[in-house]
């Protein structure tokens, strides 16, 4: 097999794996279900060992707060920022961010009492009607996990299937 049909493969499978995250996250039945399908396939699917949630601290977002806190999965799994240090790691908005140097910033994303030893991080925003709301955060001990060079458009594909389930439940 030739290094290009290797890469072609390689892409392949992760388009798959990523695939089955979307399923999951589409047959959500509530806000708490589509979080935790996210959380759980993304750890089953890449191995991330940490991967959790950050929401902006803005009241809009209470009902998804009072969802998660109603999980034994998320209850430990998120945390809150303002849109002040969302901005400064996002720069462009809506797009995925991927650093595996100068983390500490990213370190205050962290949940309250969990701690993660992380070399790389991707935070991935997520948005509710349109809005950026958070972000699903994957981070990891070894540095090349994430790296500001990778693409992230599977990535960009999961958070719009995200938001756009969000946005389903939270409507209806």
């Amino acid at each position: 097999m030739s290094n290009g049909e290797n890469v072609q493969r390689i892409n392949e499978i992760l388009a798959e794996r990523f695939s089955r995250i979307e399923t999951a996250v589409a047959d959500a039945r509530s806000i708490a279900g589509l979080f935790e399908a996210l959380l759980t396939g993304v750890e089953n699917e890449f191995s991330v060992p940490f991967v959790w949630l950050t929401l902006l601290d803005h009241e809009d977002n209470d009902p998804i707060l009072s969802e998660l806190q109603l999980s034994n999965l998320l209850i430990s799994r998120y945390s809150i920022a303002s849109q002040e240090l969302l901005g400064e790691l996002l720069p462009t908005g809506m797009k995925p961010v991927l650093a595996n140097q100068d983390l500490k910033p990213f370190y205050r994303l962290l949940p309250p009492g969990r701690k993660y030893f992380v070399r790389s991080i991707a935070i991935v925003p997520f948005a509710l009607s349109g809005q950026m709301i958070g972000t699903w955060n994957n981070g990891d001990a070894d540095a090349n996990r994430y790296a500001p060079d990778m693409k992230t458009d599977l990535l960009e594909a999961v958070a719009r299937r995200v938001s756009e389930k969000l946005t389903e439940l939270v409507k209806s």
